[in-house]
């Protein structure tokens, strides 16, 4: 190690070569952080005189021979000269800093750094929080105490370890310590310990050492010579002798080695300290005008001279103190004081407002155990002085706590609560800090209480903030005490909060590419356009992410901001394109409309999954989505069990914050086949699917119908109508019943309601639904019910036959077979150069088919009525149509098969290209034939097989790149060895691929490696046949083709076997779900289709086209809405809230009931039941102490009474022993 000496200058390192072998951090550590050197020898020692040996001490504390070269030497007497650090010291950049790491400790990597004590604090906090990346501070937690080691009880100990980390970890806070190996500094640095070896938390604890540079033990160790730091620094652990040189503390994260060119001389770092710890106080715990200063407590522990002057100080300048008692020394002197202190409370008037203030009254004499415990810890010569220090540290009780650990609350509680106390007059500043650390029980137990009036909108932006910072339990909390969230919510708020995004995050990168795809690059500020836009582009779905009031409902004259209608919802969409599930979870539950959020958050995090390359990421968000995939499934059930009316009700009621769209058009747009194949969702696309047909009505009877009259074979439901009792007439509900069916739209509202609206079929005219009251439909006061009959039933039967969507696919599957019939006939036995019967009916029908993909590109979204219809709007529209069309795949095959349909008849037309024609016809053939494979998709077992082959078929194609390495290695290697010198032609290509690629087959080609057949070598011969060349190096191709064909065949072919198994068995553990969503596709696609199939619906789609350009594709669009009036759709919506309400605490209850959350509440009534054991173990022994005194002092009573006594019967004694010898003396007056 590369010691700085006096043959070395420092600062003689060249610039160029610093830039050139420094890093960042380096370059400017060297720039702006100084030390400090003795720049003049003054001799210490008087008995060296004028003459300077090798060991004579500077005034510095260094000897001469570690001075150097350039040093000044005084030349006075050394009892004339004197020597200051601010004069006689130089400053030149630092030589210690990097990363230390202890000899025993390599596990974590702590920075340090050798630093001016007149260093600039701003360049301090530049280190501190850009160069070291240290996060800035909810609470700054200043400890000072006994710097030498003291015995600290061990219930203490572990009280004060715990407290310590806790405290440090919920508020993310500074422990500011002097970072040496003794003392109270080494019980914080044992805290620490424990934390880093036991804590599964990735909060990052930050110890801050603060010391003198020239007390440090083995300090030599941390120095580089050369400038660019020690990465790491390998310090070793020594014992010392020397009283005021100390190891540092292995387990602080930091360390400022304070330097002023002294050399163990301690309390240099003391200003620097102090000064440091005002420059933190000033700053602000985020980045915002809200947020508070960070605040700053002083933790005392034992403690002596230096501590009583730390404290003193805090004091006056407002800084709270936590006295830690029973820890011995200071602090046990300034609790007794506190406690046994009088409470006095005075008011202070300042700026027209009353303050109540608590001071403490104490005696001006000194009672003789207090005068001893002083005179002990801070000497005996000042103790009258010392006296009146600590009556001033004790005065202003506000700042003062005592935290004894007999009682319940741990340290931390009492470090937050003393910090609570001291603001308390600021209690929006109070809640802040609560917010900062938060600490939810404090804001509950010391904030929240019960004598706390919070005017309206005063906790607005605390509630921001608690939103911003995801502190869950806090927005709970506020909510609770009356937040109004419609007031709170508005358009800037949220669009703050949507700002808060931080960059590189997957939500800025999707909000980027929306504005670049919309050419808004030059506003970097998100709109809630950009955010509509975005979840659009996720889920396809227009969603107004702010729903503010219409103005209508504003009141008259009002200057209020535009309230909104669902800010519950509005936060909720925040929550989750910010991914903060507890957060939306929280929404989610207040909310409204819970089923069809869960399933939009569900969409929108599935998309969002996609979008990013971060795997850990990506999980989450897949992870997240499941959540409120199964929080949907939930409310459903629970809906489906307690009504399934309403529950059909509830999946296709309309959502105008979701532009109309309902429960089940979600669902498919997210692509939630679990909700899809929900039994709910089931019954009602079972119920769409058999229209108004009776579910009596078999299998094979549907199959049959096509083939004969259906109106023989199948049964309908029976339809019933409302009588007046009085005029026996009915009140408009037949020609309800007989509204004409609008065939080839996608508004058969009569086949809707009747599959949603009754179970039993029956019909409620709205004459009845507005005159009556809502009761059951067998019992209508003053109305009847009759069944329908006669000629009008007739006619409805006809109809409903027809018009279900079951029929209507059989009808299609029937005249489809017969298509493909007529073409393969066509195609077989009468294509020619002149056009037959057969070639014009498939002509016929091939249009028909083609308008059908017409009509249902046109219909894939609604065209409103009131839309713009510009250019650029229409050119939109047409884009946002074409890409949900192409998002079904059978749409491509469909495409694909009309475009080789439309070559294949041009080319029919060219007497030339006949042949090509008929080719085309086949191609074309053959994609109609292919799809029948989506006719499949409504039976159970075939439906799932159509899935496995399309996976497949993508495990076929990674599958094919792998293998053509193989094969072409293969190929052209036998080829080159078999046939070399070969000639350039268009067939060599097929020559040297045709062995590679059959040979998987089985084909080996041994008859060419054996040359058993006729083979020539002329050049001449096999230049123009190359087949009949006779191959060369015949041993080395056959070895070769040998290990070809176990590596292809067995193991290649293998892996290929195995993928599809793999996909077999992934696609057959969710066959039904994947069953159930292609269904659904199948049953919106035939309940779009006219009645006809092809090609007899060509009137029908000229009918439809013409009426879809005049009315701009109104009605064109599958609408499963029922007529709901408002107070039903309200009724509706509030019938789910319940439910929903009722779902969450049932999830509540499961969590509690969980094994897991047993085990935490048992291990906290444990702990609880250890501390309260230990309290009254040492409540025991302190009456055993006391009992054991009474005996004392009882045993001494009966001493002194005894020896009373014995002195009372002596004196007794001796007087009568005197009064007999007066009496025998003098006897005439014994007489008297």
């Amino acid at each position: 190690m590369t010691r700085a000496s006096r043959f070395m200058d420092v600062s003689s390192i060249g610039q160029a070569e610093e830039d050139f072998s420094q890093s960042s951090e380096s370059r400017w550590i060297r720039k702006k952080i100084k030390m400090r050197e003795c720049a003049r020898f003054v001799a210490a020692d008087l008995k060296y005189n004028y003459k300077i040996e090798k060991e004579t001490l500077c005034f510095c504390g260094l000897p001469f021979y570690k001075h150097s070269r350039t040093t000044a030497i005084a030349s006075s007497l050394p009892s004339a000269v004197t020597w200051s650090w601010k004069r006689d010291t130089k400053v030149l950049p630092t030589d210690a800093f990097g990363e230390l790491e202890f000899v025993g400790y390599e596990d974590i990597q702590r920075k340090y750094i050798r630093i001016d004590a007149e260093t600039n604090m701003r360049d301090v906090l530049h280190l501190l929080l850009n160069i070291w990346d240290m996060k800035k501070p909810n609470l700054l937690i200043s400890v000072t105490g006994g710097r030498e080691n003291f015995r600290m009880k061990s219930k203490l100990r572990d009280i004060f370890r715990r407290g310590m980390i806790k405290a440090s970890t919920s508020t993310g806070a500074w422990i500011l310590t002097g970072g040496i190996n003794a003392g109270v500094m080494r019980y914080v640095g044992e805290a620490m310990r424990d934390y880093w070896l036991t804590a599964a938390s990735t909060v990052r604890v930050i110890a801050l050492g603060i010391t003198t540079w020239g007390c440090v033990k083995n300090r030599e160790d941390l120095q580089d010579t050369f400038g660019s730091g020690l990465w790491p620094a390998t310090y070793t652990m020594a014992p010392t002798t020397d009283r005021n040189e100390k190891c540092l503390d292995p387990n602080h994260t930091h360390f400022l080695l304070v330097d002023n060119g002294t050399n163990n001389q301690p309390g240099v770092e003391i200003k620097f300290r102090t000064a440091l710890e005002r420059a933190i106080a000033n700053i602000k715990t985020g980045n915002s005008q809200d947020d508070v200063f960070v605040p700053m407590i002083l933790l005392l522990i034992e403690g002596g001279l230096d501590s009583l002057e730390s404290v003193r100080e805090s004091i006056r300048n407002g800084i709270p103190v936590v006295i830690v008692k029973w820890s011995g020394g200071l602090a046990d002197i300034l609790a007794e004081i506190f406690e046994s202190a009088k409470v006095e409370s005075i008011t202070i008037k300042s700026n027209g407002n009353s303050r109540v203030r608590s001071r403490s009254v104490t005696d001006n004499s000194i009672p003789t155990n207090l005068r001893k415990a002083i005179g002990e810890t801070l000497g005996e010569d000042t103790i009258e002085e010392n006296y009146s220090i600590l009556r001033e540290c004790v005065f202003q009780r506000e700042l003062v706590t005592v935290f004894d650990y007999h009682s319940t609350l741990g340290i931390d509680v009492a470090i937050l609560k003393g910090l609570l106390k001291a603001n308390k007059d600021q209690v929006f500043d109070q809640l802040k800090l609560a917010l900062a650390w938060n600490r939810i029980d404090v804001a509950k137990s010391e904030i929240f209480t019960e004598d706390k009036i919070w005017p309206p909108g005063s906790l607005h932006e605390i509630l921001f903030s608690a939103i911003k910072q995801d502190r869950v339990d806090f927005v709970d909390l506020l909510l609770d005490n009356g937040i109004s969230l419609k007031e709170f919510v508005t358009t800037e708020r949220l669009l703050k909060l949507y700002n808060t995004a931080l960059d590189h995050t997957l939500l800025k990168e999707l909000l980027c590419k929306v504005k670049r795809k919309h050419h808004n690059n030059g506003n970097t500020a998100i709109t809630l356009k950009d955010i509509k836009r975005l979840i659009k582009m996720l889920t396809d779905i227009n969603v107004e992410p702010y729903a503010s009031r219409p103005a209508n409902q504003q009141p008259l004259g009002s200057n209020r901001k535009k309230e909104s209608k669902f800010p519950f919802e509005d936060l909720f969409l925040w929550s989750v394109l910010m991914n903060r599930q507890d957060m939306a979870k929280l929404f989610w539950k207040q909310g409204k409309d819970a089923t069809a959020y869960a399933l939009l958050a569900f969409g929108i995090l599935n998309a969002m999954a996609t979008k990013t390359d971060d795997t850990e990421l990506r999980n989450s968000l897949i992870r997240n989505a499941e959540e409120f995939g199964d929080l949907a499934m939930g409310v459903l059930n629970e809906c489906f069990e307690a009504d399934e009316k309403k529950t059909n009700f509830l999946l296709i009621r309309r959502h105008e914050q979701f532009d109309g769209a309902n429960c089940l058009k979600i669902a498919v747009k997210s692509d939630n086949k679990q909700f899809i194949s929900h039994p709910a969702c089931q019954d009602f696309f079972r119920n769409v699917w058999m229209g108004q047909l009776s579910p009596e009505n078999g299998t094979w009877r549907l199959l049959i119908s096509p083939l004969v009259l259906g109106i023989f074979l199948l049964k309908v439901k029976d339809v019933y109508y409302y009588v007046k009792d009085e005029s026996s007439q009915s009140c408009n509900s037949e020609s309800d019943v007989f509204t004409p069916v609008k065939h080839g739209t996608l508004e058969r509202r009569f086949n809707i309601k009747r599959t949603v609206s009754e179970t039993n079929t029956t019909s409620v005219s709205d004459c009845a639904k507005e005159t009556l009251p809502r009761r059951s439909t067998d019992s209508m006061e003053g109305y009847s019910k009759k069944k329908l009959q006669g000629i009008r039933w007739h006619l409805h039967r006809i109809q409903s036959i027809y018009t279900a969507p079951v029929m209507i696919f059989a009808h299609s599957v029937a005249t489809y077979i017969v298509f493909l019939a007529i073409f393969s006939y066509m195609l077989l036995v009468e294509f020619d150069h002149h056009m037959g019967k057969y070639e014009v009916i498939i002509f016929i029908w091939v249009i028909t088919l083609m308008i059908e993909e017409m009509r249902q590109f046109c219909s894939t979204s609604q065209t409103k009525q009131n839309e713009e219809f510009t250019r650029v709007a229409l050119w939109q529209k047409f884009l946002k149509k074409k890409k949900e069309y192409w998002s079904d795949s059978w749409n491509k095959v469909d495409v694909l098969t009309i475009v080789l349909f439309i070559l294949a008849a041009v080319l029919r037309f060219c007497p030339w290209t006949i042949t090509e024609a008929r080719i085309a016809y086949s191609f074309c053939l053959m994609s109609f034939f292919f799809r029948i494979l989506h006719i499949f998709t409504v039976h159970k077992e075939l439906g799932p097989k159509i899935i496995m082959i399309r996976r497949m078929m993508v495990d076929l194609v990674f599958f094919m790149i792998i293998l053509m390495v193989f094969v072409l290695s293969y190929s052209i290697t036998s080829y080159a060895i078999m046939f070399p010198n070969s000639v350039m032609s268009s067939s060599l290509v097929t020559q040297i691929l045709r062995k590679g690629y059959w040979t998987l087959y089985g084909e080996l080609f041994l008859d060419e490696y054996e040359g058993a057949g006729e083979c020539t070598k002329n050049v001449t011969i096999y230049a123009v046949s190359p087949k009949n060349r006779c191959p060369e190096e015949r041993m080395v191709a056959t070895l070769l083709m040998a290990f070809y064909v176990l590596f292809a065949n067995v193991l290649l072919l293998n892996i290929l076997i195995a993928m599809f198994s793999n996909t077999f068995q992934k696609v057959q553990e969710n066959t039904d779900r994947l069953w159930n969503y292609m269904r659904c596709s199948l049953i919106y696609e035939f309940y779009n289709k006219p009645f006809l199939p092809a090609p007899l619906s060509l009137p029908i789609y000229i009918f439809l086209m013409i009426k879809w350009v005049l009315n701009r594709g109104c009605g064109v669009c599958l609408d499963l809405t029922p007529d709901l009036s408002e107070a039903q759709d309200r009724e509706i919506m509030q019938w789910e809230n319940v439910i929903a309400d009722a779902y969450s605490q049932k999830l509540k209850r499961n969590r509690e009931n969980r094994m897991e959350t047993k085990v935490f509440e048992i291990n906290e009534r444990l702990e609880k039941l250890t501390s309260t054991m230990g309290n009254m173990q040492s409540f025991h022994d302190t009456f055993n102490h006391i009992d054991r005194r009474l005996d004392s002092i009882e045993e001494k009573i009966s001493k002194i009474l005894g020896y009373v006594n014995w002195e009372k019967n002596k004196k007794i004694s001796i007087y009568e022993e005197t009064g007999n010898k007066g009496s025998s003396g003098n006897p005439r007056h014994y007489s008297c």
